[in-house]
């Protein structure tokens, strides 16, 4: 566990939206994606700006649910707020994980 020495929490957030220009360096492509990413931010509103703010940097809008929960942070805090561990998943990316966990022949009545 990493003790934060400033004022700052650490969240977890995840956004539903959609890439409105792809970003090379995440391999993004336009249409619908769920953006993660971690941040130590001074409270929970202000960590949803930041993932609305940087998703907005990196070609993504979030439009959808916003998810903020408090986590344990995985590199220490620093002097100001800050994010890292940016991810996206697209829709697709969901599908393909649903197609391979199970296999099995879906039944329709």
């Amino acid at each position: 566990m990493l003790a934060p020495m400033t004022e700052f929490t650490h969240y977890t957030l995840i956004a539903d939206g959609h890439v409105f220009e792809p970003n090379a360096e995440y391999a993004t492509e336009i249409g619908p994606c769920i953006m993660g990413m971690k941040v130590w931010a001074a409270d929970a509103d202000q960590a949803a700006d930041m993932i609305v703010v940087i998703g907005k940097r990196l070609g993504f809008k979030a439009d959808g649910e916003l998810q903020v929960f408090v986590t344990e942070g995985e590199v220490p805090a620093e002097d100001q707020p800050f994010g890292y561990d940016v991810q996206f998943t697209t829709y697709a990316d969901i599908e393909d994980e649903d197609m391979i966990e199970d296999d099995s022949p879906k039944w329709i009545h």
